[in-house]
């Protein structure tokens, strides 16, 4: 059973992830948002692969299971702010947060895309927006057949054709 904490989404070895409780061990963040509001809506049960928070001294990186899809062992530093692993949907979510890497730009699509070749299964790629205004600031710069999520209406995702 979950806890009011929990974010649905799990560590590799099976167990449910948590940031730390509320106060002042935990710093808010668009990505906390992300992984607690984001997570159990789209990709419920999901595994996170990677996942890189120094605020909140969270540090996740797969490097065997990034390497049985597919990812080459050196490119660490091109990896997006967060990996998650859907096995119901045999897919692999990219997901930027804006406030940090930045967007999925359809120069950065095409980095994942590469660093990723040789994975055969589904791979989405998403952009992590706190507001529908963050969204008017960065629509010319958004990669075509990418998402965008938006932390205030955490129910609603935009397809970007």
């Amino acid at each position: 059973m979950l806890n009011h904490n929990s974010s649905g989404l799990k560590h590799n070895n099976g167990q449910y992830f948590n940031f730390a409780l509320p106060g002042p061990y935990r710093h808010n963040s668009l990505l906390v948002d992300t992984i607690e509001l984001f997570g159990p809506r789209y990709t419920p049960q999901a595994s996170i692969l990677h996942l890189q928070d120094n605020a909140n001294m969270v540090s996740i990186h797969e490097a065997e299971q990034l390497q049985q899809f597919g990812m080459h062992s050196s490119i660490k530093h091109v990896l997006p702010d967060i990996i998650l692993y859907q096995e119901k949907k045999q897919a692999l979510f990219f997901i930027e947060v804006i406030t940090k890497r930045g967007m999925v730009t359809p120069a950065r699509k095409y980095e994942l895309e590469e660093c990723f070749s040789a994975c055969s299964i589904r791979k989405i790629y998403i952009t992590a927006c706190y507001e529908l205004q963050d969204y008017k600031h960065i629509i010319g710069q958004i990669a075509w057949g990418s998402y965008l999520w938006f932390a205030h209406t955490p129910d609603h995702i935009i397809f970007q054709w």
